[in-house]
């Protein structure tokens, strides 16, 4: 028997139709030491709509922005572009700036979240880790659900259907998500760009819908194929303390559209001894960008400016079982190929990259209660068309992770070399100097782990890492470009606990201190010292549910945005309590009334950013 780890209590606890808290069972794992769960009830818990807002409620993660200044994660203050996001084996599309959208839904998956400590789906895990979606596939010969959320922020509407009949199956999605603007804090201070109330140009529109079909030949095989089409427009709301007598080139700006469409191919042969699968993946994706001179956003400052990516690559994978090893084999080939069209030009620069990853994982169960996990991971990225030429980028990353495990205690620790590739935007960004000889970043990484479950109620985990960063990519706010910085130290401490201890609660706690300073003694942005989150699910009854959650981050620094210099501005410490109440006549409704920072919390998620304050919702779900 293997502990039951980490947050997989909660997927078991908090997917009951309500909160039934049983003693926590000792079962097979399901997930190795290090990697954590988010299920979709835990997410409705605070209405977290996208994947931002749910892995939000872990503390590895945090706030971050890209270059085009739009919020998106890191994970333990590594760069967002350092953490992998797949779905069913395939890496989720990212733009040419490296980032993954985080504001997509993913209402029909569990997400999955490996801290980095060991393998991921490719070979040596990415620098931040892998987020993993697993999608659910329909099992009755019918079944839907749909659901509705308004708040006094935004509306947001999604619909499923699902059909299994014997051996074929078919699902179909959609989301509609509408936000006009949101409202910020009744202490928030006004500027001359930002006055009170209702935040300017914060309007997001965005819809998808996708497809799927999947057939099992036998009792080994399974061939699928999807497609998924998403489209949006929004405002990218201003830095508050922008001059208006002068202000930066992109201060007023706006995604006038934004369209991606997705096609997957999935093949896979199952037994005891032998894993085969075949993924095959083309991104079709166009954005077009508008700068406006002013804050009424009127008049062009600048031609509008079309990116226009796209992304084909397969994956073949094997694996073969025999005794107490198992050995892995992954290669993947991936081509991108990005254009920056500005109207009136008379070229469009281009920018093609091809890269190749070969890995090869090892499982060792060297007896009932120790296992040797190891992998080695080789990249090779090339530019094509570049002139001069350029040669290759080149990584070879390994790590090995030993696991010993109890009944009722784990122990891991695991050391790794690992590399973050320069993305094609680093090296040539459209607005600034171009830097094609920036090397990969590459980092030394050790983490140690200890899980304890306690009376079969409760359970403890205390995680430490510490990062040492040679060659770390950071962007000059004053020249519009990458450089590589000598290097920077990065550690930290991770403390979660969970508890069914008291009748009808379910309580979980959790901590992170991270520590993160380049070679200039300046810390890196947006990463709080300090995270703190408290959270208390309540069966009250059968059919209603209760929901309170605390969570505080400390202090963090962040550039001079509103000017675009590098000066470091500290960003105050912030606490969010959330609410929610559930009601579920029956079990195919569910009602949630809640009320997201109640306190009405002014604070910055960046600087001269400020976030909502509070807000209400009411959200209907139904499920056939």
């Amino acid at each position: 028997m293997r502990i039951a780890l980490s947050l997989v209590l909660l997927s078991t606890l908090a997917s009951a139709e309500t909160i039934t808290l049983e003693p926590i069972e000792v079962d097979e794992a399901a997930l190795p030491a290090g990697s954590y769960i988010v299920s979709e009830t835990e997410a409705e818990e605070t209405n977290s709509i996208t994947v931002q807002d749910r892995l939000q409620r872990d503390v590895s993660f945090s706030v971050t922005n890209d270059i085009i200044g739009e919020s998106t994660v890191s994970f333990r203050g590594l760069d967002a572009k350092a953490t992998g996001f797949v779905e069913d084996g395939i890496p989720l599309y990212r733009s040419v700036n490296g980032v993954m959208d985080t504001k997509l839904t993913s209402s029909n998956s569990e997400l999955y979240m490996n801290d980095g400590s060991g393998a991921s789906s490719f070979g040596v895990s990415p620098m931040g880790g892998e987020v993993t979606f697993v999608s659910k596939r329909p099992r009755e010969d019918f079944e839907s659900k749909l659901k509705a959320t308004v708040s006094t922020n935004d509306e947001y509407l999604y619909g499923y259907v699902g059909s299994r009949m014997g051996d074929v199956y078919v699902q179909a999605d959609a989301d509609l998500y509408h936000r006009s603007s949101f409202t910020l804090s009744d202490d928030y201070e006004a500027t001359p760009v930002q006055a009170k109330g209702e935040r300017i140009n914060s309007d997001r529109q965005q819809q998808s819908v996708s497809l799927k079909s999947g057939i099992f030949l036998g009792e080994h095989t399974h061939l699928a194929a999807k497609v998924r089409l998403s489209k949006s427009e929004y405002g990218m709301a201003p830095n508050v303390h922008t001059n208006l007598i002068n202000p930066v080139w992109d201060a007023f700006s706006r995604m006038e559209d934004k369209e991606k469409k997705s096609f997957y191919l999935y093949a896979d042969y199952d037994t005891d001894t032998i894993e085969l699968s075949l993924r095959g993946y083309y991104d079709d994706y166009e954005d077009i960008w508008g700068v406006y001179d002013a804050v009424d956003y009127l008049s062009h400052k600048y031609a509008l400016v079309t990116y226009d990516d796209q992304r084909l690559g397969s994956i073949v994978k094997s694996a073969i079982t025999y005794g107490s090893h198992k050995s892995t084999a992954v290669f993947q080939v991936e081509e991108n190929e990005h254009i920056a069209r500005e109207k009136g030009a008379l070229h469009d620069p281009k920018f093609q990259l091809r890269s190749y990853t070969g890995s090869l994982l090892h499982t060792w169960n060297i007896s009932n209660s120790l296992k040797l996990d190891a992998a080695l991971t080789y990249t090779q990225m090339q530019l094509q068309e570049v002139s001069p030429p350029l040669e290759d980028k080149k990584a070879l990353d390994a790590l090995a992770k030993l696991t010993y495990q109890q009944e009722m205690h784990t122990l891991y620790g695991s050391f790794a070399k690992k590399s973050r590739m320069p993305t094609m935007n680093e090296m040539f960004p459209f607005w600034g100097s171009v830097n094609p000889e920036l090397k990969p970043e590459k980092s030394l990484q050790t983490t140690v782990g200890y899980q304890q479950l306690i009376n079969e109620s409760s359970l403890i985990d205390l995680s430490l890492y510490y990062y040492d960063i040679k060659k770390i990519i950071l962007y000059d706010n004053s020249s519009y470009s990458y450089f590589n910085r000598e290097s920077a130290k990065h550690y930290g401490a991770e403390l979660r606990t969970e508890s069914t201890y008291f009748s009808r609660q379910l309580w979980r706690i959790s901590y992170a201190y991270a520590h993160a300073i380049d070679s200039e003694d300046e810390r890196l942005e947006l990463i709080p010292e300090h995270q703190f989150k408290i959270e208390d699910t309540v069966s009250i009854t059968k059919e209603w549910e209760g929901y309170i959650g605390y969570r505080y981050l400390g202090s963090r620094y962040s550039s001079n945005s509103a000017t675009y210099t590098n000066e470091q501005k500290k960003l105050s410490a912030y606490h969010l309590v959330d609410l929610q109440v559930n009601y579920k006549p029956t079990k195919e409704i569910t009602g949630r009334v809640g009320i997201k920072n109640l306190l009405d919390e002014a604070y910055e998620w960046r600087y001269g950013y400020p976030a909502e304050g509070r807000s209400f919702y009411v959200s209907l779900e139904l499920v056939l």
